[in-house]
């Protein structure tokens, strides 16, 4: 593996063989010396599509975690639930209902989905899960009692269930479980460090990729890999420095848990690691890596209130058809080939149109400039929110 000169890599990525780190071939992200350095949309990806959501149910605030499974994209709006979409943006279901009764869930931002049969496994309060079919029908429920006061993230992974435990708290004997879909445990793995308690954290999160599922918390340096036959390995280390959160019995206020590196997400391509975190209101960011090199493109995001949401703006310049940056929020593949996509507001994409440096500009495809001052034109500004689908070159 080639180390990089330092104005190349901006000290993002620095491999643990130069800083004699007992993981050997693990990488170091550091987000002390990042500097901004841009790429454009057309160097990584040959098409975008836009795909307007239908307005049927109106949307309000959307949890940032839609999912692409097979031919339909999911995603948790607050007050309505789960829902299910098809390719053209027209709602195909609702995955059970929130509220208190039978049945129904309270909290349904924490979901996954089997890619086998569309079976849907929601994370509840109390650790409980609610499975429903793929048409939303509740099925059954299960208690995960080992997780101790909390659930960060499940996942469905190789027909089983992963689940990262919440090791903020006191009560959590392991980091993680693993049980099949009726609810038995098959593994567990006990924390890595001391107990203690926060009031602060829940922004941990796992990914999948190359049938092995990843994993992250706020206060462990290293990710690690779930492997096929659940073993355990290192992938790489973040190196937070200070910008960790402390390990400690501690009260942080809002203002000074603003201060500490909390990981927002992380999700890898063939090409690609992809990292959007923050440690203050002026430090949200989003950076892609690219592995074959290290090299890495760093953008810092802008927090944007349209009035029924906070949400951050910024991402990827798009000279494709001279549209908005592109913020990826996930990935998938299908027939063989990687998108991306994020979701974007009618607002923002007729705001953006609107102005005269998007009419003055000159993307490498004009007739997709074209497309894009069309859709503008048929939008709303209250309308639902736009898939916005990006395919990576091969």
């Amino acid at each position: 593996m080639i180390i990089m000169k330092a104005k190349h890599l901006l000290y993002l990525i620095i491999l643990s063989i130069s800083c004699k780190s007992k993981d050997n071939n693990l990488f170091k992200f550091d987000p002390r010396s990042l500097e901004e350095n841009r790429i454009n949309l057309s160097e990584i990806a040959d098409e975008i599509n836009y795909i307007p959501l239908d307005n049927s149910i109106p949307l309000g605030v959307i949890y940032h975690n839609p999912k692409f499974i097979n031919n339909s994209m999911f995603l948790f709006a607050n007050g309505i639930g789960i829902l299910a979409f098809n390719e053209e943006g027209k709602v195909l279901r609702k995955i059970g209902s929130i509220g208190r009764g039978p049945g129904e869930y309270i909290y349904g931002y924490n979901y996954t989905v089997d890619e086998t049969n569309g079976t849907i496994y929601v994370s509840d309060i109390g650790n409980i899960i609610k499975v429903y079919s793929k048409n939303g029908k509740f099925l059954r429920s299960f208690s995960i009692k080992e997780c101790g006061n909390r659930i960060d993230a499940i996942e469905y992974f190789n027909f089983k269930i992963f689940a990262s435990c919440a090791i903020q708290f006191e009560d959590a004997e392991y980091e993680w479980i693993v049980l099949d879909t009726l609810g038995n445990l098959i593994k567990k793995k006990e924390r890595r460090i001391p107990k203690f308690s926060s009031q602060r954290g829940g922004l941990e999160g796992t990914y999948k990729f190359e049938n092995k599922i990843s994993y992250w918390n706020q206060f462990t340096d290293t990710i690690f890999s779930i492997q096929p036959d659940l073993s355990e390995k290192p992938s790489f280390i973040i190196n937070p420095g200070d910008y960790r959160l402390p390990r400690s019995n501690v009260s942080l206020s809002l203002e000074q848990y603003s201060q500490y590196l909390k990981i927002e997400q992380i999700f890898e391509t063939n090409r690609f690691l992809v990292v959007k975190y923050f440690f203050s209101k002026e430090k949200n960011a989003f950076v892609l890596i690219i592995k074959e090199n290290l090299k890495s493109f760093l953008t810092y995001l802008k927090p944007e209130e349209s009035g029924v949401h906070m949400d951050y703006i910024g991402g990827i310049v798009n000279d494709i058809d001279g549209g908005s940056r592109f913020l990826p929020k996930s990935y998938y593949v299908r027939n063989g080939r990687e998108y991306v996509f994020g979701l974007i507001y009618p607002y923002q994409v007729k705001a953006l149109v609107a102005t005269s440096e998007f009419k003055k500009s000159t993307p490498r495809y004009p007739e997709k400039k074209q497309e894009l001052e069309n859709l503008a034109a048929r939008l709303k500004e209250t309308d639902n929110p736009i898939l916005m689908i990006v395919r990576l070159k091969k």
